[in-house]
Formats: C-alpha cells, sequence, structure tokens
C-alpha cells in the first residue's frame, strides 16, 4: 500500500469518530474550570480584579495568554488529520507574542536601575505562580492528549506541544484572576516559563503518546 493511501485511510478513520474538536475542548474547558476553581478557591481573587483587567498593561496578562490558548487549542485539533499542518498565520501569531514578550521584557529592564530589576523580576510569588500553572494545567493536559490520539497526527511532539501550550495558555490566565503582581519584567518571565514548562511537557509527551 503507498503511503499516500494509507494517510487517506487514517485520514477517513478518524471522521467515522466525529469531529475531535468538541470532544477535545469540552474535556479540556471541564478540567480547566475545575483545577482552576480550586486552585482559585484555596488562593481567592484579587481584590481589584474589575480594575485590573480595564488597565491597559495588566489586561495583556490575559489577553496574551488567551491567544496563546487559542493558537495551541485550534492547531493541535487541526494536526490529527494527517493532511494538515500548522497554519502560517499560528506559527506566526505565536512567533510574534514570543518576540514581543521577549523584546518588551528587555525594553523594561534596560529602563531600570540594575538593582532594581531582579527584585522586579522575582516578585513575591513566582513559585506560587510557576506551580499554580502546572497544577491547573495538568489534568487537563492528560485529557487531551489522551484524546488526541484518536486522531493521526504526522508530527506527535509538535502535536503535544501545542496541545501544552493551549492548555497552558488557559490555565495562566485563570491564575492572573489571583496573582496581583503586575510589573511586567514579573509576569513575562514567570507567566512565560509556566507555559513554556507546559508546552515542553505537552512535547515530551506528544512524542510517546501520538505516534501512529
Amino acid at each position: 500500500m503507498k503511503t499516500d493511501d494509507l494517510v487517506e485511510l487514517i485520514a477517513m478513520d478518524g471522521v467515522t469518530q466525529g469531529p475531535a474538536a468538541p470532544r477535545v475542548i469540552s474535556a479540556a474547558a471541564g478540567l480547566l474550570a475545575l483545577t482552576g476553581g480550586i486552585v482559585i478557591g484555596v488562593l481567592g481573587l484579587r481584590a481589584d480584579l474589575v480594575a485590573a483587567m480595564g488597565d491597559p498593561v495588566t489586561a495583556l496578562k490575559w489577553l496574551i495568554p488567551l491567544a496563546l490558548m487559542a493558537a495551541g487549542a485550534f492547531a493541535a485539533v487541526r494536526l490529527t488529520h494527517p493532511e494538515r499542518s500548522t497554519p502560517v498565520m499560528v506559527r506566526n501569531l505565536i512567533a510574534v507574542i514570543a518576540i514581543g514578550a521577549v523584546a518588551w521584557w528587555l525594553a523594561q529592564a534596560m529602563g531600570l536601575p540594575d538593582g532594581q530589576v531582579v527584585p522586579r523580576s522575582l516578585g513575591n510569588s513566582a513559585m506560587v505562580c510557576l506551580g499554580s500553572i502546572a497544577v491547573i494545567s495538568g489534568p487537563a493536559l492528560v485529557a487531551v492528549l489522551y484524546l488526541l490520539r484518536a486522531g493521526a497526527s504526522s508530527a506527535p511532539m509538535i502535536s503535544g506541544a501545542l496541545a501544552g501550550l493551549g492548555v497552558a495558555g488557559a490555565a495562566t490566565a485563570i491564575y492572573a484572576l489571583h496573582c496581583n503582581e503586575d510589573a511586567p519584567l514579573f509576569f513575562i518571565m514567570w507567566y512565560g516559563l509556566g507555559i513554556g514548562l507546559v508546552t515542553a511537557a505537552g512535547a515530551m509527551a506528544g512524542r510517546r503518546l501520538l505516534r501512529w
């Protein structure tokens, strides 16, 4: 059997199970709501949440992770079809956000005296931030990877990374409901690291779990 014929058969077989998107999105949303609700229930909402969301800079604590969530989720589901690839627009969006965040962090750091860069970057809740993003993300990432196994991604590691990116973006936006550290040096570094770690975990798991 030719490779093209095999790919076509696999793609047709996936159709019989119904679209992947509703199952993936519903499972991820439910688990993120559950774990996020528990974490926020323990940590509490920030007292000035409404005012914070109205501030253009602070609002980016939600807008950036949510943009990454949308890009990662869309691309991960799309890759369950072996004849499809990650859209250029999605790759460009992720790259622009990553490069823009690094450039913003550097601009903020260069505008401060050396003695203030480290304290503002470390903040007072770095480990809580990383731990919360991981805890909120974990169950949803496991469920999403399990459901994506029903597809036939031709790039399992990339699919896993995109799944991790989508879940981590949502988890970070949920954690931001509690976080009151609004210095860009802090949230760019620690939100970015949290998202990066979950994305890397998704990539490693996807390489094993999504192979066919």
